[in-house]
């Protein structure tokens, strides 16, 4: 661990490792309670943790391959894109497609394995369903998906328990086949795009759209 570095989230001044004097502190870039040693500017009361001194400027995400995305210092109310949950403090940003992401959220793993359903890994694409666990739907949340078994968890309801087929109401089991095509849709662009990130483009998704609106 070095002893002071420069980030590009606070590239005024050296940020010095320290040890915080009440033992807890708030980190600037990803809003998160820390304790122990850490990064700080003394002269900004600035204070990051160790592994938030470790992101870069730039980096690349499967769940939008298209662009590069670029880490943004918070300039108002905004809302992350695969959690749904409020941007507070920075964040990483698609310039182009305003598409905007926590930090933390970047290291979600596109395909998983969970006790929750052992049977096949999971896979994170676009919700369009309803989360097998909790019974919500929010079309604009990413879940995990077993398309074999049409299993689909929330990111926070990984680890939860899965409620059986015959627990869902009608309207559940309704809202289910009206939307089982573009489960199916979406389970494809998940898996298949984002497998093949480094070589595709915005003309693929449009592709895809354009086929799935003609049948």
């Amino acid at each position: 661990m070095a002893s002071s570095l420069y980030h590009c989230s606070h590239p005024k001044h050296k940020l010095v490792m320290t040890q915080s004097p009440s033992g807890e502190y708030i980190c600037d870039l990803c809003s998160f309670m820390g304790s122990g040693l850490h990064y700080r500017c003394h002269a900004c009361d600035f204070d990051l943790h160790e592994q938030c001194a470790k992101l870069p400027e730039k980096i690349s995400f499967f769940a939008h391959p298209w662009h590069d995305l670029h880490l943004q210092p918070g300039t108002g109310p905004r809302i992350c894109d695969l959690c749904r949950d409020p941007v507070e403090r920075f964040y990483y940003r698609c310039i182009t497609c305003n598409f905007d992401v926590h930090p933390h959220c970047t290291k979600t793993q596109q395909n998983v394995y969970t006790k929750t359903h052992p049977q096949h890994s999971l896979c994170l694409v676009p919700a369009l369903n309803i989360c097998s666990a909790c019974q919500l739907f929010d079309g604009q949340i990413w879940l995990y998906r077993c398309g074999m078994c049409n299993v689909n968890l929330h990111i926070r309801c990984l680890h939860g328990p899965v409620m059986p087929e015959n627990h869902h109401n009608h309207a559940n089991r309704v809202s289910n086949n009206n939307n089982n095509r573009n489960n199916h849709f979406w389970h494809r662009v998940g898996t298949e795009v984002a497998a093949e990130a480094a070589e595709t483009t915005v003309s693929v998704l449009t592709n895809y759209l354009l086929q799935f609106l003609s049948n």
